[in-house]
């Protein structure tokens, strides 16, 4: 065998490697499963056409097994009548997958505003509750999916909204944290039971939190997903005094867990994929912890969360775009 011959052997061999590697890497196992995240949608009128072509096409992709919304269903500045809210939940209920809702600021604590219809914010939650979670313990779409919920425990029967399911031994919890400092933005006509509703709310929904991070230590979990609608603002120097309890909880959690924790929600209608929590003794960054915000308002597309247990990471984050009757798929 001449010179020539044993190199292009050895090159050959080499390129086989590298390909076999890359290609390992990119594959799933066989736990692996999707579903998709949506948020702060439809905003305006103009938006629902583009959200009813979005849920066709999260309806014709199998490899879709629930559709999680992290809240806001319309404007700040839009009615909250009956009719409204029930037109929105109608539009949700056009998924064949399991839909599972996480309420927003828009739809209960902004409807104070005269443009809105000038409502009690606690009147609204009561009927958001009603309408969205007929059924405490099971999501919402035309397949449903059994939630654990908080309000199995006499202690906490007013929050079914607080949900908890498990898939590939991964946990998911929702917790209602909201937009518009949660709650206690001041407002004309505000009491001091909108006051005790935030802070038992916020109570609530920290204990659920820490259940769930529980219960994820207990299972021996590769992760844990979090989601809720709020930004609350993480390492921001202006953090609202709203979240800094959750923050704090959330730091400690996050830290004694040491596996990869992904937390999605809205609000701020930025997408966006980083790294915001920093330790508030140690000044780092927590390295295990991601945030993923959604698409929102006029930006009417979807997040893909792939879900690997067997991978390091955990999660994977795909963006589709919803664009002229097609889906363009575009990695961060």
């Amino acid at each position: 065998m001449n010179r020539l011959t044993l190199c292009l052997i050895v090159m050959l061999l080499v390129t086989g490697c590298a390909a076999t590697r890359t290609s390992d890497t990119n594959a799933k196992s066989d736990q692996a499963f999707s579903f998709a995240l949506i948020g702060d949608m439809p905003y305006a009128d103009v938006d629902i056409p583009r959200f009813r072509q979005m849920t066709q096409e999260i309806n014709a992709d199998a490899a879709v097994e629930w559709v999680l919304h992290v809240g806001d269903i319309k404007t700040g500045g839009s009615s909250c009548s009956d009719e409204f809210l029930a037109g929105r939940l109608d539009l949700f209920q056009q998924f064949r997958q399991p839909f599972i809702f996480v309420p927003g600021d828009n739809e209960w604590t902004d409807c104070h505003r005269a443009t809105a219809g000038g409502f009690q914010p606690l009147e609204r939650l009561a009927k958001l509750r009603t309408l969205f979670y007929p059924t405490a313990g099971q999501s919402l779409g035309k397949t449903k999916l059994a939630l654990t919920t908080q309000a199995s425990n006499p202690a906490y029967a007013t929050y079914p909204e607080h949900t908890r399911w498990i898939r590939a031994n991964v946990v998911f919890a929702a917790l209602h944290i909201v937009g518009s400092q949660n709650g206690m933005a001041s407002f004309a006509g505000r009491t001091t039971a909108d006051d005790e509703e935030a802070a038992a709310r916020m109570e609530a929904a920290i204990v659920w939190m820490r259940d769930a991070f529980a219960e994820a230590r207990q299972l021996d979990s590769p992760g844990i997903f979090l989601t809720l609608h709020a930004n609350p603002g993480f390492s921001d120097a202006a953090v609202s005094q709203a979240f800094t309890s959750f923050l704090a909880a959330l730091e400690e959690e996050t830290i004694r867990f040491g596996r990869p924790v992904l937390l999605a929600h809205g609000d701020s209608h930025y997408f966006r994929i980083d790294k915001p929590l920093v330790g508030i003794q140690s000044k780092r960054r927590i390295e295990n912890f991601t945030r993923v915000e959604v698409f929102g308002a006029g930006d009417v597309h979807w997040l893909r969360i792939t879900v690997d247990p067997e991978d390091v990471n955990v999660f994977d984050i795909r963006q589709e775009i919803v664009q002229e009757n097609r889906i363009q798929h575009i990695r961060p």
